[in-house]
């Protein structure tokens, strides 16, 4: 009760009371049909101190109304008689009727406590569970036996990028091969079974690849009955992602090597063909022998371009590393790069949100840019727009190549930057192979983003290296 009510509460009774006791010492004269009415009223503030104040207002109210009113009697009636001797069992039903009413207020008062002790324990511990399930790292869903989701934690609702939970809806609207997972986790309720490990893909909002490792869990009562089944989602979306970088900088490297050494053997006797086909050249005056040998030396200097590509793309490229501007490392691309742009009727647009100065081979780091940017526009035949973006993240600087190209289905997104590999009907294919060989030789990595009709986005992330760290 507040202090203010309780004042309020105090002030009423003892007024009442007072009031009540005046009526009767005013009136002693009176016929005491009308006392008997005064005598009633006092049965008001009684019981409203019995309920505001519980047994302890009951009873005290109840004394006092007692103490009040027993000297009237003597007065009104003068005498000890069987009226007064009546008068003062009803005093003794003023106790018994204030402490009676206090002491069920009161059993009242400390049910309704432990009620509301019990509540708070109640709340206190759901609130407990959920912050405990909250700060799990992995998604967790529970759902009924009709694989109807009950609850589903932060990280659940993180990882389908959810404002709010899913409770009553299906588990359909989370994965995408779900008639497989309807039966799995069925068999996990008829059978009463765990599923671990099983990597199913997700439905996101964003059409972007997620990938879990899924665990169920029978959900039993205290009977041990199955009332549901408990889901556990690990993201492998990101480790998904590193093991494809490792296994293509594993493939990058073994292909490199072997790069090497046959364009060392190649070369070699290419240039000997050259030499004596031009020597023959100079030598004859036979015209149709020397459009064919015009021939020859021509597809020699193509495979030789061919063999160059390869020399670039299995040696290392960081030859000398300085801290520079990026900002004007892309400045220097897009003045380099725009001529070719035009010719091809796209328009380039940069945008620039924060520069930062990079340890960086400038050379090298130019020819993977401009290789992208080369790619972007040979993806956009129709025209269109290239937008160039530097911003910072964090410990890395983020430079976004975004086209209006056609785009590159998922299937082939995982295999660009493997050697000799081409959407094109004309090239070797390397390009983008050297241009990622030379991202990771500055400790960076590059993500591919794009759908088919709408355009690619690659985003090349270099790290922000302290110096001395970039000999590490």
């Amino acid at each position: 009760m507040r202090k203010k009510d309780r004042t309020y509460n105090i002030l009423f009774i003892s007024i009442s009371i007072i009031g009540i006791t005046l009526l009767h010492y005013l009136t002693v004269a009176s016929k005491w049909g009308i006392h008997d009415f005064y005598r009633r009223l006092y049965y008001i503030p009684m019981i409203v101190s019995a309920f505001k104040f519980r047994l302890r207002g009951g009873l005290l109210a109840s004394l006092i109304i007692s103490i009040l009113y027993a000297p009237h009697l003597l007065l009104y009636f003068g005498e000890m008689n069987i009226e007064v001797l009546n008068q003062f069992l009803e005093i003794v039903i003023f106790i018994i009727i204030g402490t009676g009413t206090g002491f069920l207020v009161e059993s009242d008062f400390k049910k309704k406590k432990r009620l509301e002790i019990q509540i708070k324990k109640l709340t206190n511990l759901e609130n407990y569970t959920q912050n405990i399930l909250d700060s799990i790292t992995n998604g967790f869903i529970a759902v009924d036996r009709n694989l109807m989701i009950k609850s589903m934690n932060k990280e659940g609702q993180k990882l389908f990028q959810l404002d709010g939970g899913l409770e009553g809806r299906n588990l359909s609207t989370l994965f995408v091969e779900y008639d497989h997972v309807e039966k799995i986790l069925k068999d996990v309720l008829k059978y009463n079974k765990k599923v671990l490990n099983m990597e199913i893909k997700c439905i996101s909002k964003d059409e972007k690849d997620v990938y879990v490792k899924l665990f169920a869990y029978p959900l039993l009562s205290i009977t041990d009955k199955i009332e549901g089944i408990v889901l556990v989602l690990e993201d492998v979306s990101e480790i998904r992602k590193l093991e494809s970088q490792v296994r293509t900088a594993e493939k990058l490297s073994a292909v490199g090597e072997l790069a090497s050494g046959v364009a060392h053997e190649i070369r070699n006797p290419l240039g000997i063909i050259k030499t004596i086909s031009q020597t023959i050249y100079e030598d004859t005056e036979d015209e149709e022998l020397k459009e064919g040998l015009e021939i020859i030396i021509h597809e020699i200097d193509r495979a030789n371009s061919v063999i160059q590509s390869l020399l670039n793309f299995a040696k290392p490229n960081i030859h000398e590393g300085k801290f520079q501007s990026i900002d004007g490392l892309i400045q220097d691309i897009l003045l380099i790069t725009k001529k070719y742009a035009q010719q091809n009727h796209i328009e380039m647009n940069y945008e620039l949100q924060e520069d930062v100065k990079l340890f960086v081979d400038s050379e090298a780091l130019k020819q993977a840019f401009v290789n992208i940017i080369f790619n972007a526009v040979q993806a956009m035949p129709d025209r269109g727009d290239l937008h160039v973006r530097l911003l910072k993240e964090k410990n890395w600087v983020k430079v976004s190549f975004e086209d209006s190209g056609i785009g590159i289905s998922q299937e082939k997104i995982e295999k660009i930057f493997e050697p000799f590999y081409t959407t094109k009907d004309t090239g070797t294919g390397l390009g983008l192979s050297i241009t990622h060989r030379i991202i990771e030789e500055h400790k960076g990595y590059m993500e591919v983003d794009s759908a088919i009709g709408k355009g690619t986005r690659i985003d090349v992330y270099l790290p922000i290296l302290k110096e001395g760290e970039q000999d590490d």
